[in-house]
C-alpha cells in the first residue's frame, strides 16, 4: 500500500496545480490586437480553451475537463497503491477523450475551410465568456452545443461520484452515458459542417439616388445570415446607420436613409453586417441628392 487516501488526494491535486503552474510559465503571452495593447498583454490559460475567434470553444472545454479529471484520478490511484491499475484501459475512456478532441479538431478544420473559401465570415469577439460554451456566434442559445456540453457534464459528474466512492480504480461508466456523449459530439461536428455555405452578398440597390430620410431597397443573398442568426442585420449607408423598415429578408432589405447624411456628388457605399459577423459591401452604390 502507498499513501493514505487523504494524502493521495492532496498530492495528486498538488501535481495538477504544479503542472498548471508550469504551463503558466511556458505559455506565451496573449498576442495583442494592436500596438496600444502590447504593454497590457498577459499570460492566460484561456488560450487553451479559446478559439481563434476569441470565443470559448465548447469542444476544447470538454476535452480539457476530461483530461484533468482522468489525470487526477490516475494520480490518486498511483499514490494510494504505488501502482497504476492492472489490465487495459477501458475503451470507453478512449471515446470520452477522443470524441471531444476529434470534435475540436474537426470543427476547427471545417470552419477554417469555410472561412478560407469565403463561405463563412468569423469575427473576433471582444472578450470570451463561459456563455460561449452554450451559445452561437450571435450570443443566442444553441441547442446542439447545450446538449453536447450537458451530456458530457452529466458523464463527468457520474465519473467523479463513482471514483470517489471507490478511489482505488477507474470506475466503469455506463454504455448509455458514453453513447450519449459520443452521439452529441458527432451531432456537434455535423452541425458545424451543415452551417449555411451561402455567402452574404449585395447585388443591387434601388433607387441609386435619393434624399436624406428616403427609403432604399437592398437586394442580395443571405442578407440576414440565416439560419445561424434570427436577429436583423446592421445596415449602413456611407458609414451611417440606416434603420431597417419592416421585415428584413435574406433576399431584400428596405431601409430608411439617415437624415444625417449630407447631399453631394459622392457615391456612397452600402454595407450589410449580419449578427454573426458576415459582411457584404457594395461600393459606389448610392448618391444623396
Amino acid at each position: 500500500m502507498g499513501l493514505s487516501l487523504a494524502g493521495s488526494y492532496s498530492l495528486a491535486l498538488g501535481c495538477i496545480v504544479a503542472f498548471l503552474g508550469l504551463l503558466w510559465i511556458v505559455l506565451p503571452s496573449g498576442a495583442p490586437a494592436d500596438a496600444q495593447q502590447a504593454a497590457s498583454k498577459t499570460r492566460s490559460f484561456k488560450y487553451l480553451v479559446v478559439g481563434a475567434d476569441n470565443r470559448v470553444s465548447t469542444s476544447k472545454v470538454q476535452f480539457a475537463l476530461w483530461t484533468v479529471a482522468l489525470a487526477y484520478a490516475l494520480l490518486v490511484i498511483a499514490f494510494h497503491r504505488f501502482e497504476l491499475p492492472p489490465g487495459n484501459l477501458d475503451p470507453r475512456y478512449l471515446l470520452l477523450l477522443g470524441f471531444p478532441a476529434g470534435a475540436a479538431v474537426s470543427a476547427k478544420a471545417i470552419i477554417s475551410q469555410k472561412t478560407a473559401n469565403m463561405k463563412v465570415t468569423k469575427t473576433k469577439a471582444p472578450k470570451g465568456s463561459l456563455a460561449d460554451i452554450v451559445t452561437d456566434d450571435a450570443g443566442e442559445i444553441d441547442l446542439g452545443d447545450t446538449q453536447y456540453f450537458l451530456f458530457n457534464l452529466v458523464a463527468l459528474t457520474a465519473f467523479l461520484i463513482a471514483f470517489f466512492h471507490h478511489p482505488t480504480t477507474l470506475p466503469m461508466l455506463s454504455d448509455t452515458l458514453v453513447a450519449l456523449t459520443s452521439g452529441s459530439a458527432a451531432a456537434y461536428v455535423a452541425k458545424k459542417a451543415a452551417t449555411s455555405d451561402t455567402p452574404v452578398t449585395i447585388s443591387a440597390v434601388t433607387p441609386q439616388k435619393g434624399t436624406p430620410g428616403s427609403d432604399l431597397q437592398i437586394f442580395g443573398t443571405n442578407l440576414c445570415g440565416r439560419p445561424q442568426s434570427t436577429a436583423d442585420p446592421s445596415v449602413t449607408v456611407g458609414g451611417v446607420v440606416a434603420k431597417i423598415k419592416g421585415s428584413a429578408l435574406d433576399s431584400r432589405i428596405t431601409v430608411t436613409v439617415s437624415s444625417d447624411l449630407v447631399a453631394g456628388a459622392e457615391e456612397l457605399p452600402v454595407q450589410v453586417v449580419t449578427s454573426t459577423g458576415q459582411t457584404a459591401v457594395l461600393n459606389k452604390a448610392f448618391v444623396v441628392t
